[in-house]
Order: C-alpha cells, then sequence, then structure tokens
C-alpha cells in the first residue's frame, strides 16, 4: 500500500514510502540514515550559535555594583566602599574605575582583573577626598559585555559637617516662612471685609504660577514621567522633593482661598486689567499647543513639564510689578499687608543666604553665579520686597496717605 507524500517521504503504517533522492529505510531493518555535508554544516552552525547565545545571556546577567549610590565625603578624609560582582563571569575581564575629576576624588585602585569568576565576589574601593565639589564614581568593564550601569557612587565632597546641617535648618526656615507667607494677607483681607488695594493682576498670575508649579512637582512624581527623567539623567537624582510638591499645592490652595475673598468682599472697582488678562491668555495658547504636540508625540510629557515650569519663571518675574505700581498710583499701601512682605523678605534672604553656604561648603559657585535664572529670581524677589518697605513705611506712610481705608482702618 503506498500513500502520496507531498512533502518529500514519510512513514505510515510501517509501510515504505520512497521520495526520490531519499535513502531506502526499511522499518524491519534500519540503518542509519545518509546524511549531505550540508546537514552537517547546519547543524554545526546552529550548535555554535546556541553556545554563543548562551555565554552571551551568561554575561549579561552578571553585573557590577557599589555597596552605596550616594555618599558625602569631608575634604582630607577617606572611606572604604565595596564593589560586589554578582553571578558568573565567563570570560576574562578587566574592571576599570574612574572619576570625573582627578583633583577632586581618587581610588587606591584604578583596575581590577577579574578572571573566570563563579559566584560573588567583593573587592574593597578606598576613596579619598582631595577638595570640595561633586564627582561621580564609575566602574567600566572591557570587554563590555557586563552590566556596569549600576556600578557607580554619586560623591559630595565638602568642608565641613555642621554648614551642611546649617544650610538644612536654613533650607527648613525659609520653607516655613515663604509657607506661611499667604496668610497675613488673607487675615487682612478677613479684618478689613475688603480687597481694596490688594492688586487682582498680582493675584491671577500667582495663581497660574503655583497651578504651573504644582504640575511640574507633581508630574516629576509620576512613574512614567520620572522614568524619562532618569533615562535622560541615568545617574541623577530626582530634583523634586516631598517639601517641593507640598509647599505648590499649598500655595495653590491659599491663593484660592484669597481668590474667594476677592469675591466675596468690598473691592471697589478693581478687577484684573487687559493687559494681565492677555497675558494669561498667550501663556494658555502656548500651554494648548504643548499639549497638541503632547498629543502627537513630537514631545514627551517631561518636555510638557519643564516648559511649563519656564512659563512660572516668567511669571515670577513680572508679578509684583502691577502692586507695586498700584501702590504708586494711590500713593498708599493700605490693603497690601506688610506682613506677607515680610515673610517673603526672610525666605528670600535664607534661600539666597544657603545658595552661598552651600556655594562655598562643596565649592560650586558656578550653582550661584553660573545659574542667573535661579539667583536673579531670588535677589529680584528681594529688591521687590525693599521697594514695598520703602513704599510702606517711607513714601507712603499711613500718617502721610491721601488715601484712607474705606472701612475707617489704616
Amino acid at each position: 500500500m503506498r500513500i502520496k507524500d507531498t512533502v518529500g517521504g514519510a512513514f505510515f503504517l510501517g509501510l515504505q514510502l520512497r521520495p526520490i533522492g531519499f535513502p531506502v529505510v526499511s522499518h524491519f531493518n534500519l540503518q542509519p540514515m545518509a546524511v549531505r555535508p550540508e546537514n552537517f554544516t547546519m547543524r554545526n552552525l546552529v550548535r555554535v550559535a546556541f553556545l554563543l547565545v548562551a555565554c552571551s545571556v551568561s554575561q549579561i546577567c552578571a553585573s557590577f555594583s557599589f555597596n552605596t549610590k550616594d555618599l558625602v565625603l569631608l575634604v582630607n578624609d577617606s572611606t572604604t566602599l565595596t564593589l560586589t560582582l554578582t553571578d558568573n563571569v565567563l570570560r576574562n575581564t578587566t574592571l576599570i574605575l574612574s572619576t570625573n575629576h582627578k583633583d577632586l576624588l581618587t581610588t587606591n585602585v584604578t583596575k581590577i582583573e577579574v578572571t573566570n569568576s563563579t559566584g560573588t565576589n567583593v573587592w574593597p574601593v578606598e576613596l579619598f577626598g582631595h577638595d570640595a565639589g561633586h564627582d561621580l564614581l564609575k566602574v567600566d568593564a572591557f570587554p563590555p559585555s557586563i552590566k556596569c550601569s549600576d556600578a557607580f557612587v554619586r560623591v559630595t565632597l565638602q568642608h565641613s559637617n555642621e554648614l551642611a546641617l546649617f544650610s538644612v535648618i536654613v533650607g527648613w526656615v525659609y520653607f516655613v516662612a515663604w509657607s506661611i507667607s499667604f496668610y497675613p494677607q488673607m487675615y487682612e483681607n478677613w479684618r478689613r471685609k475688603s480687597v481694596v488695594g490688594l492688586n487682582f493682576d498680582f493675584i491671577a498670575l500667582n495663581l497660574v504660577g503655583f497651578i504651573l508649579y504644582s504640575m511640574f512637582n507633581v508630574g516629576l512624581w509620576i512613574p512614567e514621567i520620572e522614568k524619562d527623567y532618569i533615562s535622560r539623567n541615568p545617574r541623577g537624582l530626582n530634583p523634586v522633593q516631598l517639601n517641593d510638591i507640598f509647599f505648590s499645592i499649598h500655595a495653590v490652595f491659599a491663593t484660592l482661598i484669597t481668590v474667594i475673598q476677592c469675591y466675596c468682599y468690598e473691592k471697589g472697582d478693581q478687577q484684573v486689567s487687559r493687559t494681565a488678562k492677555s497675558i494669561m491668555s498667550f501663556y494658555g495658547l502656548i500651554i494648548a499647543v504643548l499639549l497638541v504636540l503632547v498629543y502627537l508625540q513630537k514631545i514627551v510629557w517631561l518636555d510638557f513639564l519643564y516648559y511649563c515650569s519656564y512659563i512660572k519663571l516668567t511669571i515670577t518675574l513680572i508679578k509684583y510689578i502691577p502692586q507695586a505700581v498700584m501702590n504708586y498710583k494711590r500713593k498708599s499701601t493700605i490693603g497690601w499687608s506688610i506682613g506677607n512682605i515680610f515673610l517673603d523678605f526672610t525666605g528670600g534672604i535664607l534661600s539666597i543666604l544657603q545658595m552661598i553656604i552651600n556655594a562655598y561648603n562643596y565649592n560650586d559657585w558656578a550653582s550661584v553665579f553660573g545659574d542667573p535664572t535661579k539667583f536673579g529670581l531670588g535677589l529680584l524677589s528681594v529688591i521687590f520686597d525693599i521697594l514695598f518697605f520703602l513704599q510702606h513705611y517711607v513714601f507712603y506712610s499711613p500718617k502721610s496717605s491721601k488715601i484712607y481705608d474705606l472701612t475707617g482702618c489704616t
């Protein structure tokens, strides 16, 4: 009985089929099947490929890492880290340890030879701090078949631990000062049952600015966006801390309360000016275009948040101007809380002080003068506060003011 086989040959119920070009093999007397040379070549290639893949996988599984990712070291001091190898290494590998700035940080070893390692190995690495600053200790493997992306340490070298502690205290003081700086104005509005003298352009710009600031802070804590940030800065830290999120959200909340007061209390003929409305409309148009670009996948959400932060910076630059001009036109600061200015001035001075302390302690003066935006905004805020002090106590003091509070309160 024969069965036609279109594939080329098969056995069915012990009956032999003989397609052309294949040897005859009986089910009663099986003999080795003849194999052509090209079959040997293909088989060998498959085996070699399999071995290469297995070897590669075993190499990739191995990785190096330090026992910490962040380290603080005093100048002229030293410390010891441990570099750990996990899993097997099937070939001889050379590890190269390097730093970005040899004048800041050096190590007792710059090269480690790994020979056909099996299991976990640990090597001590001693660090020596020579000058203040920020540096990065990293490890590279040759051949580059072993994972070394986690083998790095961010090192902060500082002159004094006491200065670092003082900087932290200063930071928390100005954080608290700025956080409660909203309440004197709210109390002033409630006491007078009036918002006459409080510029609505300032409030509107402040609200938009803090909303954008909150979007930036909260956004960088969203896992997907934070992942994008880490991919761009693989050895960096998320710049947004929990207190940044708290401050920005609290600022939105406090400003919204002030906005509600503007609707509930006496306001005279005050309203948001056309200039402020035009500026905010322009900002709204920019944000709408950015959202379209995100939707079209021309930019990612991280870029969108960065652009929002830039808008916030421009708002900080201009938001005090309407209130200063209003005080000048009215020849009075009645209705504009000087307590708010005291707290804002305190926060601004302390923020600049902290920048100077850190610049000296970490020998990082570029953070002050090399980044004019951050330092300039803090300085501009202080300058406006000084102007408001002069308006309140010198130019338009209550005794010489020509305009009195509508409620009779001075």
